[in-house]
């Protein structure tokens, strides 16, 4: 492996060679150019994983075994990726932290050493179009001749249950078998949503000149509807973690913020900083044991973030001048 990538290099010794990362830094220390996919996501691992090394905080080597031992991308390394980015924030901000103790003790991911706070890092992945897209694809992969399946919400679901994209998945299988072409409307219940109903257009065309087997495409131009009802969805997934037991006995252990990583959920980026900061003070009830909510939309090409805070009406003087020099010194959008 080539030696642009020191710090990653280090990392990535004694991984699998199917590890998440392999193929990119394979492209990224080739001929790629700089702003290339593979150049810019190694890039931006290359400079979290020195702030982490350089800044040396404790149980980083836990960590460090976390990320080697990640499987899949989407997933296993995304969730590292969230506490990494937060502590590479933390270590070019000069704030001595360490990474919590884990195997049953309550601390939180982040434990600020000077200032008595806590971090807890949750990263969400919900994409309700993308997993039905998904396994659609899967279940038409064996079909001939191939078709084009076109999906066209009429809102953006943050979710849609395992149930009802088995149900989509079995309808649209079937009509392709019997050759029924063109446009059907399905309705999806879903009562847990601000949206109690999915309208959902699947168009079925012909395929004969597809290379590659069936093509299934989404398109999010959503006819009828105000991303409104996305975000309180959105914001309900945050105030879900808020009310975990373990979340909340780690926030019983020391004044802890909450920290959502929300750059896979949903379209939670599209909402200002600002206005993130202004809705999750709302979210906060004086009875939570955290002492503020907080959100963030990593982007795989930055190794630094914006976090939006929002914090609980009643806070004690030494918690809100904790939470006063850490938004100082991080440059937090409060509200």
């Amino acid at each position: 492996m080539s030696t642009s990538f020191p710090f990653l290099q280090g990392w990535m010794d004694k991984t699998p060679q199917d590890h998440p990362l392999a193929d990119l830094i394979t492209e990224a220390t080739g001929n790629n150019p700089a702003d290339s996919f593979a150049s810019t996501t190694v890039t931006a691992f290359e400079s979290i994983i020195e702030a982490l090394e350089r800044a040396q905080p404790e149980r980083l080597a836990t960590v460090r075994r976390d990320f080697r031992n990640a499987r899949t991308f989407n997933d296993d390394l995304m969730i590292v990726r969230a506490e990494l980015v937060a502590g590479a924030k933390l270590a070019r901000a000069g704030i001595p932290f360490d990474f919590g103790r884990r195997n049953g003790a309550t601390d939180p991911d982040l434990v600020l050493r000077e200032m008595n706070l806590g971090i807890e890092v949750k990263a969400r992945r919900l994409d309700g179009l993308r997993d039905l897209h998904d396994e659609l694809k899967a279940a038409l992969a064996d079909i001939d001749p191939p078709v084009l399946v076109h999906l066209i919400p009429d809102s953006q679901p943050l979710t849609i249950k395992p149930d009802k994209r088995a149900e989509v998945i079995a309808e649209t299988v079937q009509r392709v078998r019997n050759g029924s072409l063109g446009t059907a409307v399905k309705e999806i219940d879903q009562p847990w949503s601000a949206r109690t109903r999915l309208l959902l257009k699947i168009g079925i065309y012909q395929g004969h000149d597809l290379p590659r087997g069936s093509l299934v495409t989404v398109t999010n131009a959503f006819w009828g509807s105000e991303p409104g009802p996305h975000l309180a969805d959105v914001e309900d997934q945050v105030r879900l973690v808020l009310q975990d037991e373990q979340k909340v006995r780690q926030a019983e252990s020391m004044p802890t913020i909450l920290l959502v990583d929300a750059a896979r959920t949903g379209s939670a980026y599209i909402r200002s900083p600002k206005v993130w900061a202004r809705r999750l003070e709302m979210l906060l009830p004086d009875t939570t044991p955290f002492v503020g909510a907080a959100v963030m939309t990593p982007t795989l090409d930055d190794p630094d973030v914006g976090i939006s805070l929002g914090l609980r009406a009643n806070l004690s003087d030494q918690d809100q001048a904790a939470v006063d020099e850490l938004t100082r010194r991080l440059g937090l959008t409060v509200a």
